[in-house]
């Protein structure tokens, strides 16, 4: 860890801490304190040359900075070919020049994206997500507990690659690990497995994805988990209000929070007690519009969101598109948070739904991405929900790889992935290749993960991996029910 980075971390987290309770003017302020200083930066890239203000800045997406990647970064950072080269034999979370975080996506929504910061920037990204975490917790009597314990935090994610999740998993600040046990559990692993990990060392702060979570909590009422969390914290995915009150019964001792980040900004917005989610307005500056980038009157749903991140000063990102529909709510909350609140709706088409003989499985995007993940040769895939229980993946090589070879590595993974559902008598799936993957024809967008198949009435979430022929978990209270 840096000094920079230290020195960072600590003064934003007591400054953004502080802004927990502070009035709106004063978060404005901050809010366009940083603006003016961002665009200054900005106006110095090749990408936003001459810019004086954020209005005059045109909405820009994955695919525009991904075309002119050196255009968007300042001077002194790192060129395109050296985070490449970096991301080929530098391992995840290190830092690219003694400096430099690199983080992808996972490319769910098209091929992988590269972001950019410097290590002071990152370190206040994640210094603002847990100022809000732990609202009404930095108190005196709670530094004094950490003098006598060390708070076990456990990420519960996939992990490989230099995916924002993993980056922020094993990049915790070693002040931090003076007063914190940190872990990181893989979710590529039989359930049972996942579940005995987190017995021998049961975390007092979990962080997974929402869908995840959910599945954990029915290991929990049925007795084979046994945690006792004080915050558990859901990201990646949205936090289902059946899957909050899952959570919640699970872990009846616990806050149960959930996260909105994007690799291109990780801390859009922390939600309260209640259960709102609440935009990091110090950090960010969100606008929710239209199809045609047109601002939508609060309260309206969107169709996506621009972002500009206030705290990224090496790779500026201005009015950049997140394909998220939001809603900003300019009521007040019941919780005293001065943040504006916001409703995030993710993309249900994302989700596969399959049917195993006695109901329906929810196959969220991820773990068909840790499927997936570091096939060699595999440049990019799509993977398609074409009728119910028929999957067709079609997918791009590497330049000079061995398409039979890359498909094989492709069926070995598959298969393992359906057998250990208890899919594999149920569901076919064809691999092909192709020279290249088709994109929406009016938004120019490539979806990897869809299904063409209507959402069942009832389903439960499918186990990160089960046993062959093991029954999937029926949730003690749901609203989502196996079919019978």
């Amino acid at each position: 860890m840096t000094l920079r980075e230290l020195t960072a971390f600590s003064t934003e987290l007591l400054s953004a801490y502080s802004r927990n309770d502070a009035t709106r003017a004063t978060i404005l302020e901050v809010q366009r304190r940083r603006l003016r200083e961002l665009v200054t930066v900005a106006s110095q890239t090749r990408r936003y040359r001459g810019l004086t203000s954020l209005d005059a800045a045109a909405p820009t997406d994955k695919r525009a900075v991904l075309d002119d990647f050196d255009g968007g970064l300042v001077k002194g950072a790192p060129d395109e070919a050296s985070v490449r080269a970096f991301l080929h034999r530098g391992a995840p979370a290190s830092l690219l020049n003694d400096r430099f975080i690199v983080a992808t996506t996972s490319g769910t929504t098209g091929e992988v994206g590269i972001f950019v910061t410097d290590d002071a920037s990152f370190a206040r990204l994640r210094a603002t997500v847990f100022a809000r975490i732990f609202r009404g917790q930095l108190k005196p009597e709670g530094f004094a507990l950490l003098a006598k314990r060390r708070y076990r935090l456990t990420f519960v994610i996939a992990t490989g690659g230099h995916t924002m999740t993993s980056v922020l998993a094993l990049r915790m600040p070693k002040a931090g690990r003076i007063a914190a046990d940190v872990s990181v559990v893989s979710i590529d692993q039989p359930l049972q497995s996942l579940v005995q990990a987190l017995n021998t060392r049961p975390p007092l702060l979990l962080h997974s994805y929402a869908t995840v979570l959910e599945l954990l909590a029915h290991e929990q009422l049925q007795g084979r988990l046994r945690l006792a969390p004080e915050i558990v914290t859901a990201g990646s995915e949205p936090l289902t209000q059946q899957a909050r009150q899952t959570l919640q019964a699970a872990f009846p001792t616990a806050t149960i929070l959930e996260t909105w980040a994007a690799t291109e900004h990780v801390a859009l917005a922390v939600s309260c007690t209640l259960g709102h989610l609440h935009l990091n307005e110090d950090a960010a500056i969100i606008e929710a519009v239209d199809d045609d980038n047109r601002p939508v009157p609060a309260g309206t749903w969107s169709e996506r969101v621009l972002i500009t991140n206030l705290l990224n000063l090496t790779q500026p990102l201005l009015r950049y598109r997140l394909d998220d529909r939001v809603r900003v709510d300019p009521a007040p909350c019941l919780c005293g948070s001065p943040f504006a609140r916001i409703e995030v709706e993710g993309r249900t088409d994302d989700t596969i739904y399959l049917d195993d003989g006695h109901g329906f499985q929810a196959h969220t995007p991820i773990p068909f991405e840790v499927v997936l993940l570091g096939v060699p040769g595999l440049w990019q895939f799509a993977l398609v929900h074409e009728q119910q229980n028929e999957l067709r993946l079609s997918m791009v090589t590497d330049p000079g790889a061995d398409a039979a070879t890359v498909a094989a590595a492709v069926v070995v993974r598959m298969e393992r992935h359906l057998r250990d559902h208890g899919l594999t008598e149920q569901v076919s799936f064809v691999v092909e290749q192709v020279p290249s993957l088709s994109r929406h024809p009016r938004s120019g967008k490539l979806r990897q993960i869809t299904s063409l198949v209507r959402k069942p009435e009832a389903f439960v979430p499918a186990a990160t991996r089960r046993v062959a022929g093991e029954a999937a978990p029926t949730p003690a209270s749901s609203s989502s029910r196996r079919r019978r």
